[in-house]
């Protein structure tokens, strides 16, 4: 649900464009793709056009280039309202599948944001959070805590709501110690590849040029990147986003081949729109 998740964008290594013609050959760790999380994940506000709403498994599936199962989403809207217990049992659905690759990108926002009594139960409620995700023994892709203090500032004029109170966002401090505790906990765990959202962010927050893999978003564009809620993507930023996520993938896990993935944002977006269509059309001969 994480609007600065967008910001992984930011400092995704530019390569060459990589335009294979057909598919990849079949990777396993794509065979039984999950993804796990609050709002982001489920795709909140991600719209092909209006009223046409697009799942985050959606859009993950329309980027495998190589033979895979359908990608499976293990998501809530309503993480927020119960972190632990909504985890527990998304995770446990997610098991379930016995998947081959977890996408947890913004799975653990609401072990770290949120209103504490204590100064220590940001930590407290982040290591229940991190017990789940030990038990997935497959690569498990895991964002870490961005800065949403933009989503917790009073809106303008006639905008939408703010979405987050200012006590449920870490102090610069805070979020650094959550950071902290997180590498700490991925670095003994081979399976595990953090996106650092938080250090990618900044680099955002400079308005500069994106670039991954031959998509280029200019620093006019990066707004429209953004839903108006200030806290989630549009479907174009949550595209670039998946991109950038992937760029740290194949970066931290030699055995997926960069073929293994549609790297054009633009064809994933067309991706999506071909699948929808497809599922719409009548079956042949009907009418």
């Amino acid at each position: 649900m994480i609007a600065a998740l967008l910001f992984l964008v930011a400092a995704a290594p530019a390569r060459s464009p990589v335009l294979p013609q057909t598919p990849a050959p079949k990777v396993a760790a794509l065979d039984r793709v999950v993804v796990l999380g609050a709002s982001l994940s489920s795709g909140f506000g991600l719209e092909l056009e209006p009223g046409a709403h697009v799942r985050f498994s959606e859009l993950v599936d329309a980027s495998l280039r190589a033979d895979h199962g359908p990608v499976v989403p293990r998501t809530s809207l309503l993480f927020f309202t119960d972190p632990l217990p909504t985890g527990k049992s998304l995770a446990a659905a997610a098991r379930s599948s016995d998947p081959t690759l977890v996408v947890a990108v913004d799975f653990l926002f609401w072990f770290g944001y949120g209103a504490f009594a204590s100064p220590d139960g940001r930590i407290k409620l982040l290591d229940q959070g991190l017990a789940l995700l030990e038990e997935f023994r497959c690569p498990v892709m895991v964002g870490d805590f961005p800065d949403c203090r933009e989503a917790s500032r009073d809106p303008a004029p006639g905008g939408p709501p703010r979405l987050l109170a200012p006590e449920q966002v870490p102090s610069p401090a805070e979020l650094e110690k959550l950071n902290e505790h997180l590498r700490a906990w991925a670095a003994a765990r081979t399976n595990v590849v953090v996106l650092p959202l938080a250090r990618l962010g900044e680099r955002l927050r400079a308005g500069k040029d994106v670039e991954i893999h031959g998509n280029r978003w200019a620093v006019d564009e990066l707004a429209g990147l953004m839903q108006k809620d200030r806290l989630h993507p549009t479907l174009d930023g949550a595209i670039a986003l998946w991109l950038g996520a992937l760029d740290a993938l194949v970066a931290a896990r030699p055995e997926l081949p960069v073929s293994a993935f549609e790297w054009d944002a633009k064809a994933i977006r067309k991706r999506i729109a071909e699948t929808r269509a497809k599922s719409r059309a009548p079956p042949a001969g009907g009418r």
